[in-house]
């Protein structure tokens, strides 16, 4: 059985291009940067085009930006153009389902307007290691060790504390 499909998660170069053909409907091309699996130095990445004719994927894409990470579904196509004497051609993706999967916001300042003020991170709440949860000191190849909670996290499934003990080193009192 033949099977034509192709799956691409990777990142917008550029703007879209929307275009209304003469036949009314539109036309929605793009590129996407998709990097490939490490071998040596350096990252390689293969630039991918791809458009859609589709007016549903159209209307979604126009509002993608520059730097989004996009998942695209479609069919490898070979398109051709030119003249008869000097005909020429291309693969792409015929896209026919997307999604917009991270944005990365950037902010292009053009000189009209004040830069805006960085928002500072909040600070992260530190305890005093010498805090002991249990007060157990116990001695591992000549040194005295002690658990301690240096501050709570959250489980993944609400907003219940749970303990995070490690290991600290202290001075031995021998």
């Amino acid at each position: 059985m033949d099977r034509n499909e192709v799956v691409l998660v990777g990142r917008l170069p550029e703007a879209v291009r929307i275009r209304s053909l003469q036949s009314g409907s539109t036309l929605g091309s793009w590129r996407v940067i998709v990097r490939r699996q490490q071998r040596g130095r350096g990252t390689r990445v293969d630039t991918i085009p791809c458009v859609s004719f589709e007016p549903e994927v159209t209307v979604v894409v126009a509002e993608w930006l520059p730097d989004d990470m996009v998942e695209v579904v479609g069919s490898l196509r070979r398109r051709w153009w030119g003249s008869e004497g000097s005909k020429s051609s291309g693969y792409e993706v015929e896209v026919r389902s997307v999604r917009r999967l991270e944005r990365r916001v950037t902010t292009v300042l053009t000189g009209e307007e004040e830069a805006p003020a960085p928002t500072p991170a909040p600070p992260r709440p530190v305890r005093s290691l010498t805090h002991t949860e249990t007060g157990t000191v116990t001695a591992e190849e000549g040194r005295a060790f002690t658990a301690v909670d240096p501050e709570p996290s959250h489980t993944a499934g609400g907003n219940t504390p749970a303990s995070v003990l490690r290991r600290v080193e202290v001075p031995s009192l021998r």
